[in-house]
């Protein structure tokens, strides 16, 4: 009796282990593995030409309104169909950023863009500024009337 016992309990440990060692083998194929192209559509894709020289960028501080920064590009000639910024800074040791949005502004026909952009958040009508901003890293993705994109991308001092 002893002997078909240990049999039993062997052959449900043997069993017991092939389970657990199929169910790990098949949780490890069905795993997703990210892909360039789940990437979120607000991202900027940074491996994109560089932009026509003759597009100036600049990013400065308002004069008008606190902790705002005022993005202008300039010398679009109406060549420049649409177009999506990001950028990013540091605040209180964290590394925070604003972006154009999960659209890209239309500047079809025009020569140059301008944006205000508010370093902190708001909620309800009510902002938080984020303070201590020494520099911004502006990313600009530039789509012109055939669909083709270039980028800018620089550090500016505030």
């Amino acid at each position: 009796m002893n002997k078909k016992m240990m049999i039993i309990v062997g052959a449900a440990l043997a069993l017991v282990i092939f389970v657990v060692i199929l169910v790990v083998n098949i949780a490890k194929s069905m795993s997703v593995k990210p892909s360039k192209q789940a990437a979120s559509q607000d991202e900027i894709d940074l491996t994109l030409p560089t932009a026509d020289s003759s597009i100036l960028v600049n990013a400065t501080s308002s004069k008008t309104k606190d902790n705002t920064v005022v993005l202008t590009a300039s010398g679009l000639a109406g060549k420049v169909s649409l177009v999506a910024y990001e950028m990013t800074y540091e605040s209180g040791g964290l590394v925070k950023g604003v972006n154009s949005g999960s659209k890209p502004i239309e500047t079809m026909g025009k020569d140059s863009f301008e944006r205000e952009v508010y370093l902190g958040t708001c909620s309800k009508n009510v902002c938080k500024p984020d303070g201590g901003v020494n520099k911004i890293s502006v990313v600009m993705e530039f789509t012109d009337g055939n669909g083709k994109k270039s980028q800018f991308s620089k550090d500016f001092p505030l």
